[in-house]
């Protein structure tokens, strides 16, 4: 199985690709030459990357010592149950601040730009939750 996860990977990049490319006309039907360049170049340059790291993790492991243990798991799900609280404490109070202020309608814009700092954080501290 370890042999064939990168051609199964390299299969479901060129189907998501294939399936995201065909919506993207249905809903662009001028779609500029470039942005399919871009997406087909991210998406294999994604792929490279998430290969090589995991190839080059393999190769530098050593005997058979796993990477998470029971107490990593631990820590890994106080750390979840902590940053929910406070992640929808500070969303709570972020809201309550854009009410007193007058806002009625909040931009997707922002509100995506929001949740991706905010999954960003999670990511992060996941990472250093993982190393401790």
């Amino acid at each position: 199985m370890k042999k064939k996860w990168p051609i199964i990977a390299a299969i479901t990049v060129v189907c998501s690709m294939s399936i995201g490319l065909y919506l993207g006309k249905l809903l662009v039907p001028d779609l500029p030459v470039g942005t399919v360049t871009a997406c087909i170049a991210g998406s294999v340059l994604g792929v490279g990357i998430a290969v090589g790291t995991a190839k080059f993790r393999e190769s530098r492991k050593r005997h058979n010592v796993p990477d998470v243990d029971e107490r990593t798991w631990i820590n890994i799900k106080n750390f979840y149950a902590f940053s929910l609280y406070i992640s929808l404490f500070g969303s709570m109070l972020l809201v309550i601040v854009l009410f007193a202020l007058g806002v009625k309608t909040i931009e997707i814009g922002a509100l995506s730009i929001y949740l991706l700092a905010l999954f960003m954080l999670l990511v992060i501290g996941t990472l250093v939750v993982k190393r401790q």
